[in-house]
């Protein structure tokens, strides 16, 4: 008996030394995982009365923000956890929720207010392998506030995820990161089996072409893809580099062409004696966006040559009325006197 005299002793010791804060925080916890959550928010109201900077019980007011969805709530006590007891660690628990949408709103305010003033990486790390796809996305976002050093190897994971959304949020996000070293990973994606990513893996690419050095772009231009080309073609006649300019004018006279468009409109950024017969040709393509295009920038590069061509679509009754105005603008534009280039 003398041991259960001991046991009975010791269980009366714990419950004597155990704070009464934790002991609501413990109540209202359970409330939480019994779905009480009306009960579990009067326990920490009524606790926050008595103890105002409980870290214990403010923590489970975060988790009922978390599960409500309020990110920016969540946040603002995760600091306020933080500012009574710097070595809380507030969203260890809630990144390990069962429930992926508490996962999923814990990142959200991870990154709304990063604790300490940074992201924790191995928390994304962890994410970025989550089971639920929402929740990998929302790790992909929060690598925003990542230097490139360690957002890179984050969204190269990302994107080889099996989740369609996943890998278009890497490719958006790599174009914003003004590194010439995603320029691979971006290359690859131009591949995707979804058109999604490969829609915004092009969007990053030509985004990149101010900050990246042209030798970046060039070894595609002999790819055995004819997007990873053309896509390079057009990154380097943005920088106006004119060595993708042979792909830009197969392209151009392409009927099946999907990128003719972009390509007159890259291809006027280069001065080369081929590039105005190409773009007099295109004002025939049988897209008229292609030939509204080709027809402003005929006006814009003082084509003299085209005036007649030019006169003969405005006036032309079978023209598309778009096509028409375009070719009247652009005479407009030959009309005027082109602006002098400026003192050097």
């Amino acid at each position: 008996m003398p041991g259960i005299a001991v046991f009975l002793f010791l269980i009366l010791l714990l419950s004597a030394c155990s704070r009464p804060d934790q002991r609501l925080a413990r109540e209202a916890h359970r409330f939480i995982g019994q779905g009480k959550i009306q009960q579990a928010q009067e326990k920490i109201e009524m606790g926050l009365l008595q103890f105002p900077e409980s870290p214990a019980l403010r923590q489970e007011r975060m988790v009922l923000y978390l599960l409500a969805g309020q990110a920016e709530l969540a946040a603002a006590e995760a600091r306020q956890i933080l500012q009574a007891d710097p070595s809380f660690q507030p969203y260890r628990n809630p990144l390990r929720n069962p429930s992926a949408a508490v996962r999923c709103t814990a990142l959200r305010a991870i990154a709304l207010d990063p604790p300490h003033g940074t992201i924790p990486t191995g928390a994304l790390q962890v994410a970025l392998h989550d089971s639920d796809p929402v929740v990998r996305r929302e790790a992909v976002e929060a690598t925003r506030l990542l230097q490139n050093s360690e957002a890179l190897p984050l969204l190269r994971q990302a994107a080889q995820d099996s989740d369609w959304l996943t890998r278009a949020a890497a490719a958006r996000l790599l174009g914003t990161r003004a590194d010439p070293q995603a320029l691979p990973d971006l290359f690859s994606l131009l591949s995707d089996r979804d058109s999604y990513v490969r829609r915004f893996a092009r969007r990053s690419l030509l985004e990149l072409a101010g900050q990246a050095q042209p030798q970046g772009y060039v070894p595609a231009l002999s790819s055995p893809d004819r997007t990873t080309q053309v896509v390079a073609a057009l990154a380097l006649a943005r920088i106006n580099d004119a060595r993708g300019l042979e792909i830009l004018l197969a392209e151009m006279a392409n009927p099946m062409g999907i990128e003719r468009v972009e390509v007159v409109k890259s291809a006027a950024r280069i001065r080369d004696p081929r590039v105005l017969p190409a773009i007099r040709t295109a004002t025939g393509d049988a897209d008229p966006e292609v030939r509204v295009v080709a027809l402003i920038a005929l006006g814009l590069l003082q084509d003299k040559e085209s005036f007649p061509l030019l006169k003969k679509i405005q006036t032309d009754p079978t023209s598309p009325r778009q096509v028409q105005l375009a070719a009247g603008k652009a005479v407009e534009l030959l009309s005027q006197t082109p602006p002098k280039p400026e003192k050097k």
